[in-house]
């Protein structure tokens, strides 16, 4: 999902599932959609199908949104495929192990459901469309979104089973826990890529969702200067 002013992406409850059923269909016809005879420069496919959208019973999904998002997709794609090598390299880097297997496409979405990495990934792409809000979050946190699902798998993974960390923190939300060490991962490859503004744009709009799970795990996170890099040392041990 900077600011004196909440962005429109915080307006939304990240869980407003209308229709879960219909997303997991989404997502999983998804794996069904054909790609380009040639193989992605990228192992990670972005893909966004209007017939699969059209299957989603939440809300209208109106064409000038759909229009908007075409135009925006070729530089959407080209942002990931210039980014996503070196922030998955830098899991390999900081961890030791590489995000493998690792998801061949993530579907962006228009539907009225958040983003998510339950039933396959999936990315909502409508707060970063100027024809759905007059404030749109930048297509580079979208992006950084795309980063963030792809990881949840991994951390889950690697996360050890008695993870000290957590013990530490057993009064919190299991969404909470569930984000300390992606987060922290996440800050750590954007730091070791010299990418602070973006981090620091992440932080900013995750922490102004209205769930409020973002805003307490990146507190939890940001708690000291170094205590992001435990969380790290967790994962790159193993589970």
């Amino acid at each position: 999902m900077s600011h004196s002013r909440v962005p429109p992406e915080a307006r939304i409850t990240k869980l407003a599932w209308a229709a879960p059923c219909s997303l997991v269909g989404l997502v999983l016809a998804a794996l069904c959609v054909p790609t380009s005879s040639a193989a992605p420069a990228n192992p990670i496919e972005l893909v966004y199908s209007e017939h699969l959208d059209e299957q989603c019973s939440a809300a209208e999904i109106k064409a000038e949104w759909v229009a908007e998002l075409h135009a925006r997709l070729p530089e959407f794609r080209s942002m990931w495929e210039a980014m996503s090598p070196a922030m998955l390299g830098a899991v390999k880097a900081l961890t030791g192990k590489s995000i493998d297997p690792s998801p061949r496409r993530v579907l962006l979405t228009l539907c009225n459901s958040p983003s998510q990495a339950v039933f396959g990934l999936s990315v909502n792409m409508r707060f970063a469309l100027h024809s759905f809000t007059g404030e749109p979050v930048p297509l580079r946190y979208k992006a950084d979104t795309v980063f963030h699902e792809v990881l949840h798998d991994f951390v889950s993974r690697q996360t050890p089973i008695e993870s000290a960390l957590l013990s530490l923190h057993r009064s919190e939300s299991r969404c909470v826990r569930n984000h300390l060490h992606l987060l922290a991962l996440q800050k750590a490859v954007l730091l070791s890529l010299g990418e602070s503004q973006a981090l620091a744009q992440v932080v900013s709009i995750d922490s102004q969702l209205p769930s409020g799970c973002y805003k307490r795990a990146w507190a939890l996170v940001n708690e000291s200067d170094t205590g992001y890099k435990q969380y790290v040392a967790e994962l790159a041990g193993g589970g």
